[in-house]
């Protein structure tokens, strides 16, 4: 995102401290404005304002689905939510509404990864 910043231009500006729950695994993203500026492994899910959570197998599809072409397939972040393959879980009665604001830049955070040798965790 860093190096493509016209990436978020067209986006509200989110401040949000949120993660990914791949299986038992957490990684914590910190954006402030329309960048991500700081990404790490690990962490205490409470200190989150909400986290996006799901098995290896949602997180696998859409990474392979973003492999899979240059266009949105519709394995996006908000469509395996409301399919109940992933969930939003927070402990915060702010977190519903931060997820929303936030959803858009997780989803470009993992667009970014196209064409790189991703791993998931476990593997």
């Amino acid at each position: 995102m860093e190096r493509n910043p016209g990436c978020t231009a067209s986006l509200d500006p989110c401040e949000a401290y949120c993660g990914f729950a791949i299986d038992q695994y957490l990684y914590i993203f910190e954006f402030d404005g329309r960048q991500c500026v700081a990404v790490i492994n690990g962490g205490n899910e409470l200190d989150l304002d909400f986290i996006v959570a799901g098995p290896t197998s949602a997180w696998r599809k859409i990474i392979e689905a973003l492999e899979e072409s240059n266009s949105d397939t519709g394995t996006t972040l908000p469509t395996l939510i409301e399919q109940g393959a992933l969930e939003i879980r927070t402990t915060d009665d702010e977190g519903p509404e931060l997820a929303r604001a936030a959803l858009p830049f997780l989803q470009i955070f993992l667009e970014q990864a196209r064409g790189l040798a991703v791993t998931m965790p476990g593997d």
